[in-house]
């Protein structure tokens, strides 16, 4: 790739460069996301804890409960037992264990027996007059003293018994014995944990519902400043954020607003200013070159024809407005060092000698050295000092070549050249525009970077075709 197609090509990646390496990346969670994560992981856990806490503290109120009936039921028929045991009346204690049996549908059996573990009455009539064979083993769950209930079964807490003495006169005459199906426990709970579950479920859809809505208006106003801070950051004319309270978030987004203002209003008087110092500035260095022409009345003029010449070959080129700009800048000052050159030798008639030759020389390094002493102007150094440079390494005062001479320089070496061969000097009359033409383009490739002759000698062109339709018309 050439030297004028690979700079611009590295301009624009560059260009491409920094505009991805300002582009704002979307965060990856949201403030909102994380607040309504936080708080809903909050409310889960809080909620699982209440849950196990109120299922447990259910659980042990119904079991209570159920104990509470069941010791009810068998001190009831202990004491109802009794009469009938001392006056043998078998009819009676019957009647006893079958109204228990019928009504209570989660009671499987009630036996009425002796001490001697017989028989009297039984809800089942063919268990009477048989021996009962208490169940050994299980769990005890209650013993008050007159009430004993044990977990039993075939399988684990399947049916619990209920054993009640009867008591006649301090002395034990019989037992009842009760056995619950647990069914009805296990019914209880299921239908108070479903009840619990499903009350802690709707409570928790609204809690992460509210959650959602209150995060979005806490972050909401958070947002609107983010999406302000960052306009304000690229430049933007932005309008004013909304306020969507009036509590201190919203007291934040007024003042942002009023700072934006004052920020945006010193802006663009920063701006005026800074247009007036660059008017201003642009004008100085015009002043100086016309000054530094003005010593030599052979050159009147030199540095502003040659400005005018390679802005045409830089806008042909592509480059963008900052760059013609610079390169405006840097040919009214390529010629600065001259003004430390001697009188004796700018207005010399004849030819020079090789040291005369030497100090004529020195004024790339003198303009490059007067330059160095303002900070602001050191980017026109690199144009300044180079543009008497070669293309194949022949030139002054570093002996560059190729790619490495600077644009700017490259430019400007083709545009002084033409313009010194077609103005007059002391020591030579000035060459006609077509003779310098030709010596130009016979230099390509040796003084002069051949692309920069090539886009020199069709701007030449279509100034000479302009000039011979102006003259036609005229």
């Amino acid at each position: 790739m050439g030297s004028i197609e690979k700079r611009m090509s590295d301009s624009g990646a560059d260009l491409a460069a920094e505009k991805a390496a300002v582009r704002r990346t979307p965060p990856l969670f949201t403030l909102s996301f994380k607040l309504s994560l936080f708080i809903v992981v909050l409310v889960l856990v809080t909620t699982l804890v209440l849950a196990l806490i109120s299922l447990r503290t259910m659980d042990q109120n119904i079991m209570d409960e159920v104990m509470k009936r069941a010791e009810t039921l068998g001190k009831s028929a202990a004491e109802l037992a009794s009469y009938g045991i001392l006056s043998h009346d078998l009819l009676g204690l019957d009647t006893i264990a079958t109204k228990i049996k019928s009504s209570n549908p989660d009671v499987e059996y009630v036996a009425i027996v002796r001490n001697s573990m017989k028989v009297l009455a039984h809800s089942d009539i063919g268990q009477r007059e048989t021996f009962f064979n208490p169940v050994s083993g299980g769990v005890l769950m209650r013993n008050s003293g007159d009430t004993i209930v044990r977990d039993i079964g075939s399988a684990p807490g399947e049916y619990f018994d209920i054993i009640n003495p009867v008591i006649f006169k301090s002395k034990q005459i019989g037992t009842v014995v009760i056995r619950m199906n647990k069914s009805s426990l296990i019914e209880a709970k299921g239908r108070v944990r479903r009840q619990i579950l499903g009350g802690l479920a709707a409570v928790l859809a609204v809690t992460i519902l509210s959650i959602i809505a209150m995060s979005s208006l806490i972050t909401r106003p958070i947002q609107e400043l983010a999406k302000g801070v960052e306009q304000m950051k690229e430049g933007k004319q932005t309008v004013p954020l909304t306020v969507y309270s009036r509590d201190e978030l919203g007291a934040l987004t007024a003042s942002f607003n009023e700072m934006t203002e004052l920020i945006s209003n010193q802006r663009a008087e920063l701006g005026n200013y800074s247009r007036e110092l660059e008017q201003a500035y642009i004008a100085t260095v015009k002043v100086l070159s016309a000054a530094i022409d003005a010593r030599d009345p052979y050159t009147h003029g030199h540095s502003t024809r040659v400005a005018v010449l390679s802005l045409k070959m830089g806008k042909a080129i592509g480059l963008s407005k900052r760059e013609l700009e610079d390169l405006e800048i840097a040919c009214l000052f390529h010629d600065v060092g001259k003004m430390r050159t001697p009188d004796h030798l700018l207005f010399k008639e004849g030819r020079f000698n090789r040291d005369e030759h030497h100090e004529i020389m020195r004024h790339t390094e003198d303009g490059a050295q007067i330059l160095s002493r303002a900070a602001f102007l050191h980017k026109y150094i690199p144009a300044v000092k180079h543009h008497h440079e070669w293309y194949n390494g022949n030139g002054y005062p570093d002996g560059l070549s190729g790619e490495d001479i600077p644009l700017h320089a490259a430019i400007i070496s083709v545009a002084d050249a033409f313009d010194a061969m077609t103005s007059m000097r002391p020591y030579r009359v000035s060459r006609s525009q077509e003779e310098a033409i030709k010596e130009i383009s016979r230099c390509s490739g040796s003084q002069f970077d051949p692309r920069l002759v090539d886009v020199f000698l069709r701007i030449v062109r279509r100034l000479k075709i302009h000039a011979e339709e102006e003259f036609m018309r005229s």
